[in-house]
């Protein structure tokens, strides 16, 4: 069965990893091909804001951009170093999308109500797709965490989860 995923709401602890895998399909039920796409997802703590609090784009394994603890941050001006993005195609699949949203940066998104959405650019002919928007709702965790400030020691992509949701579904 089919789900439209066109207004999807998202729910989080901060500070878990978040996973969406979900396929992207044609009126026929087959899965768009991805391959010329780019994609970028934004999460914002208002519609009407240009400041982010994440970004993610198709550079996997470090396409997941936070503002860190100092805050809101405008497109492209994000730091990463953790493991996260968007993932076209994913496992191979004609169609199938993953979303993952780091534990690091997660945990610098503040509780409460925001919004995003996911736009595909088609690099051939340039049109813009938003094929998925909605809230995403940051929960305060039960467990006290402290973080300190992101450090950059090492290789990116090699920080650890603390935990992660996993979703199957196809619009």
């Amino acid at each position: 069965m089919s789900t439209n995923l066109s207004n999807y709401d998202i729910y989080v602890y901060k500070g878990n990893s978040f996973i969406l895998d979900f396929k992207y399909t044609d009126k026929l039920n087959r899965g768009i091909d991805l391959s010329n796409y780019e994609a970028n997802l934004h999460i914002r703590r208002s519609a009407y804001t240009n400041k982010l609090v994440a970004q993610l784009n198709e550079n996997y394994p470090t396409g997941c951009f936070g503002g860190g603890l100092t805050g809101d941050f405008y497109a492209g001006e994000g730091f990463t170093g953790y493991t996260g993005g968007l993932i076209l195609n994913y496992d191979g699949i004609t169609g199938n999308i993953r979303i993952h949203l780091d534990s690091e940066t997660c945990f610098s998104i503040p509780v409460g109500k925001h919004f995003y959405d996911l736009e595909l650019v088609d690099s051939l002919s340039g049109i813009q797709r938003t094929i998925l928007r909605g809230n995403i709702n940051l929960l305060p965790s039960t467990i006290n965490v402290e973080r300190s400030s992101p450090q950059f020691i090492g290789e990116p992509g090699l920080t650890g989860e603390t935990g992660w949701v996993r979703h199957m579904l196809e619009i």
